[in-house]
């Protein structure tokens, strides 16, 4: 068993727990795992990815010691790329879920301590671990009345011989008490004035056309929130609409400007969701769809209402969003294609509502 002196620093997701367990699994997975890319993503080579442990990445650096001032250069990094994403998924999701509207109670600390740590390899994977890798971990678990902060273990900054700067300001000194363990020294700057700091993602474009084309409405028996969480659910919309044979991505979730070719037997169209807007008893949803064998470009609007807890009204129009006016027969046709749309989304949602 090989022993190695390492820097450990651990990224952890704080409100995790709460967020998959108490909103839909699927989504929050998905989040996650994006979340967890963008942190993976921006530590790049400087530290080995060990593990990932659910809400948290483990990361390892093995000597020679990082400057203090590199190790809050790359944690600040990391906190900046994760809400980056994590902004970028509240601008772009055009879903309703609880899983998706609670992005932005996600936050990030950070705990860096170093030690002697042993490696097991077993098979093709190299494990971790050692007496100061458990301090590391026992240190997720402290006093700090807050979510997201930098933590380094006096450990730590007692190894590193730069100066003292990055760690003399807004820096609080603090302990904690571990079983087992004893007495565990620590210094901690909190990230509220971080976060402000955050570069914005750019905003999705707000796709509008001021068309005269009327709405078309038809009243559905089901929730309108599972109405619309069908419809807008592209990749699954060959179960339920006659006629599509498949749906391609490269994505397996729809997201503003995620592009899906959806293929029916004698021509492919390419969707992409625009613009959802969610208020207390209604969502409306606009996306784009282009059909090159008709050269026609068109914007598809829907807007679910809620009647009752489980019936709504679903109302629909296209748009035309190319250059060129469309004939009378192109619109008859495209107006007969969404009422079959409608109606089979009718169909499946009064079918498997409950």
């Amino acid at each position: 068993m090989a022993e190695t002196s390492a820097t450990i620093l651990i990224p952890d997701i704080s409100g995790f727990t709460e967020f998959v367990t108490k909103t839909e699994l699927s989504h929050s997975t998905f989040a996650i795992n994006l979340l967890i890319d963008s942190i993976v993503n921006a530590v790049g080579d400087d530290y080995e990815i060990s593990e990932i442990e659910g809400d948290a990445v483990l990361m390892i650096k093995k000597d020679p010691l990082p400057t203090k001032k590199e190790i809050y250069d790359i944690c600040i990094k990391i906190f900046n790329a994760f809400h980056f994403q994590r902004k970028w998924m509240e601008q772009y999701t055009i879903c309703p879920c609880g899983a998706c509207q609670a992005l932005d109670k996600l936050t990030l600390k950070f705990i860096v301590h170093h030690g002697p740590l042993a490696e097991i390899k077993v098979g093709r994977f190299l494990k971790h671990s050692g007496s100061d890798m458990i301090v590391a971990h026992r240190l997720l678990k402290n006093s700090i009345n807050n979510n997201e902060y930098l933590l380094f273990s006096e450990k730590l900054l007692n190894k590193v011989t730069d100066d003292n700067e990055v760690v003399e300001q807004e820096w609080v000194c603090a302990f904690e008490q571990y079983d087992s363990i004893g007495k565990v020294d620590y210094r901690f700057k909190l990230l509220n004035d971080a976060r402000k700091h955050v570069p914005e993602p750019p905003s999705p474009a707000d796709f509008y056309l001021d068309d005269n084309i009327e709405f078309v409405e038809l009243p559905i028996a089901a929730n309108y929130m599972f109405v619309y969480m069908t419809l807008m659910n592209v990749p699954d919309r060959a179960s339920w609409l006659h006629g599509l044979e498949k749906v391609e991505q490269d994505t397996p979730n729809a997201f503003i400007g995620s592009l899906h070719l959806c293929i029916f037997e004698n021509y492919q169209a390419v969707v992409s969701p625009l613009r959802m807007r969610l208020s207390n008893d209604s969502v409306t949803y606009l996306e784009s769809c282009r059909i090159n064998e008709l050269k026609l470009f068109l914007a598809n609007e829907f807007i679910i209402k809620k009647a009752t807890e489980n019936t709504c009204t679903f109302a629909y129009r296209y748009m035309n969003a190319g250059e060129t006016p469309m004939s009378e027969e192109t619109k008859k046709l495209l107006s007969e294609r969404l009422t079959i749309m409608a109606e089979r989304l009718k169909e499946h949602c009064e079918k498997n509502s409950e």
